[in-house]
């Protein structure tokens, strides 16, 4: 019986980051732990744990490519510039309880390590799993509110404004909506700013590891993704409208409940359909310019 060689990778340079990694998880595990009881334990930041999962798993993803990059072409003084500017970060954001610069620091750790060691064909190698760390960043509660203030009015305008167009006794005064004897309150929750932030990381990951050959088919895409996040959080304020009108605020409240998987699964199938049918349509203009020119087709 034959064998099949399984390849391994090198142990020497494993060995040799051993103390890099330790240091690593000696900063940022108490960082973490932190952050999952302020930040992660909310509404808003409950994305939080899988945002990091699949950092990882980019990162285990390109880690041949890293380990191949020759060592020749290491950038000692670049990477620990870059490196410098990531461990002040994180000085001033552990000391001074900011979370934003405690956090965010990795990118700049890592990608200094990854310079510093593997130079540029590292970094570039590395370049989409350190930018998606960001999406790892806490944000702070100013900005937050900036941004969900707007996007409750605008989905408190769109929902009264559909149900009024089939026929529902509606009104709404600012992000109150009064549907029959009913008050509905368009919350935080309701904003669909998690929507936006979780199919905009997938969205980005999709787009880097499905590698279509269309810069054109990825564009669309990602320009796609907070419409896409926008409408199936409108569908679901309005199902959750018509169940209280029809139903009662009891049954209104228990759809509540599990109403934001719903409108998960209507974003991604919003997101995925379109993928599909861009796809299609791509293949369907590739067969009509081999029709008429015969050599493309070849």
């Amino acid at each position: 019986m034959g064998t099949v060689a399984v390849p391994r990778l090198p142990a020497v340079p494993l060995l040799a980051a051993l103390p890099v990694v330790v240091g690593l998880l000696a900063m940022y595990v108490p960082t973490f732990i932190d952050v999952s009881r302020v930040y992660w334990a909310n509404e808003r930041g409950s994305a939080g744990p899988m945002i990091l999962a699949i950092c990882a798993w980019l990162m285990w993803r390109v880690r041949e490519r890293l380990l191949d990059a020759p060592d020749a072409d290491a950038m000692p003084r670049a990477g620990s510039a870059l490196l410098a500017v990531g461990l002040a970060m994180y000085a001033i954001g552990r000391s001074q309880d900011f979370a934003q610069f405690e956090v965010g620091s990795m990118v700049p750790v890592l990608g200094g390590l990854v310079l510093g060691v593997r130079g540029l064909p590292g970094l570039r190698a590395a370049w989409f799993p350190l930018l998606f760390l960001a999406f790892v960043v806490p944000l702070p509660g100013s900005l937050l509110d900036a941004i969900l203030v707007p996007l409750k009015q605008q989905v408190s305008v769109v929902s009264e404004w559909v149900m009024h167009a089939m026929g529902f006794p509606v009104a709404r005064t600012g992000v109150v909506i009064t549907i029959g004897p009913y008050q509905l309150l368009i919350a935080d929750a309701c904003s669909g700013l998690n929507s936006m932030i979780s199919l905009t990381g997938v969205g980005l990951v999709y787009v880097y590891t499905a590698g279509h050959a269309s810069r054109l088919h990825n564009l669309a895409l990602l320009a796609m993704v907070l419409p896409f996040a926008f409408v199936a959080n409108i569908v679901r304020v309005c199902l959750l409208m018509w169940v209280t009108f029809e139903f009662g605020d009891l049954a209104g409240q228990r759809f509540h409940d599990w109403a934001g998987y719903l409108e998960i699964v209507l974003a991604f199938g919003l997101f995925f359909g379109f993928d599909a049918l861009l796809g299609g349509v791509g293949r369907l203009v590739g067969r009509l310019a081999g029709r008429r020119n015969p050599e493309l087709a070849s």
